[in-house]
């Protein structure tokens, strides 16, 4: 029968089986003989199924099945009230009011027992606290086991009353039921399988065009073509080491691409200005990342992006603008953005200077280290700069920008395809 995930270890999930329900029937119904034969074949089938890759999984696997139905029947043989007792029978009477509670506290101790039995299990090979592994998952376990549990005493008393025809017409409606909602998952699975993947190429689009902007970003000064794409190349270098989730790395690339955006709005005459700026030119160029921050915050599902923009001009110290955050008040992605703009900058040629050596660049990336860059980025940034060297840090200004483009562009094509 179907398996219920109920708890989850080091992302593997622990499953409950439906096929309780049947144990807990054969409890009610059979000698103990009986039981313990159909406990130990059902927790063997229940090892075997996924086939056996622990051996230790799949002794435990048995010896759970086994031990918890034979107590669960010792609490059931104790308490159940047989006919004997009220009119000289000796056939016990399972829809007897005598009997509800010795039911109720049978299916009561072969639920809590799995239940436990299970939870203790995981607390002990994950070193997670056992009311936290009981918690994470209590809620709906309880409910979902509950209902196999009810299942179990419907199947005992309609085998008890009709025997194996009544057990037919009962389980086969069941199977039926199942079947048809078993094809039903599956067409849905194929169904969100082709929105995935639909998303997929959303997804690549996106970033396309987020290349092309970026690319036309930089082209407004010819000294800087080519900064973005580098920015976020080591960006999300860095936000891996840092292990960041696929998400946080999304914003994080988006964000590095089109840090500069706000430039679009700025005077030519002031970005390509040959010589030193002014400081009213100065504070107008500054304002080029509350500028980006606004065009971009207007996109749905870009609000994070918008608020890296914002921040990737401020210091870890406190010393940056526009608003003068600091640390923990900056997000992490905006302080990676930070790094590698400067990185980048230092590398790279420009038409007022040289672009430094990489060792150069990570003295200053150290000594600037809780100053204007974040510590713990800092040190990601200089890991990776020794282990990667000058082929993964380049100078942005000799790179053939338009073969990277056509590369992308064409592996899109094939993509589509």
């Amino acid at each position: 029968m179907k398996s219920l995930n109920a708890f989850s270890i080091n992302g593997e999930a622990v499953s409950i089986s439906a096929g309780s329900a049947v144990l807990l029937a054969s409890i009610i119904l059979f000698n103990p003989l009986e039981i313990i034969t159909f406990a130990f074949f059902y927790g063997l089938v229940v090892a075997l199924v996924p086939f056996v890759k622990d051996i230790y999984k799949f002794s435990f696997n048995v010896c759970q099945t086994v031990n918890i139905t034979y107590i669960s029947y010792l609490v059931w043989d104790t308490f159940q009230v047989e006919n004997s007792n009220l009119l000289g029978t000796g056939n016990i009477d399972l829809l007897s009011p005598v009997n509800i509670g010795p039911l109720l506290l049978t299916m009561f101790t072969f639920v809590m027992l799995d239940i436990v039995t299970i939870a203790v299990v995981i607390s002990l090979a994950s070193g997670e606290k056992l009311q936290n592994v009981i918690k994470s998952s209590l809620d709906w376990v309880i409910v979902s086991y509950g209902l196999i549990a009810f299942i179990g005493l419907l199947l005992a008393v309609v085998y008890d009353l009709f025997y194996i025809y009544g057990l037919v017409g009962f389980v086969l409606p069941l199977f039926l039921m199942r079947y048809n909602m078993y094809l039903f998952s599956k067409e849905k699975e194929k169904q969100v399988e082709q929105l995935q993947q639909f998303n997929d190429i959303l997804k690549e689009n996106n970033e396309q065009l987020l290349f092309t902007l970026s690319q036309v970003i930089d082209a407004r000064d010819n000294s800087l073509f080519g900064h973005s794409s580098s920015v976020s190349k080591y960006a999300v270098e860095i936000g891996k080491r840092l292990g960041l989730p696929e998400e946080s790395l999304y914003d994080l690339k988006r964000g590095a691409l089109i840090h500069d955006i706000g430039k679009l709005a700025i005077s030519e005459s002031i970005l390509q200005k040959p010589g030193a700026l002014t400081e009213m030119e100065f504070n107008i160029i500054k304002t080029h990342t509350l500028i980006g921050e606004r065009i971009i915050r207007q996109t749905k599902g870009m609000e994070k992006v918008a608020t890296i923009i914002g921040q990737h001009h401020e210091h870890f110290n406190g010393q940056g603008y526009p608003r003068k955050l600091k640390e923990d008040q900056i997000l992490i992605e905006s302080r990676i953005v930070t790094l590698c703009d400067s990185v980048d900058t230092m590398l790279s040629t420009r038409s007022y200077k040289e672009g430094w050596a990489l060792e150069d660049v990570i003295n200053e990336v150290a000594r600037c280290r809780g100053a204007h860059f974040d510590p713990r980025v800092a040190d990601a940034f200089i890991q990776i700069a020794r282990e990667k060297g000058a082929n993964f840090f380049q100078n942005s200004a000799e790179i053939d920008h338009d073969r990277v483009l056509h590369n992308l562009l064409l592996r899109h094509a094939k993509g589509v395809e």
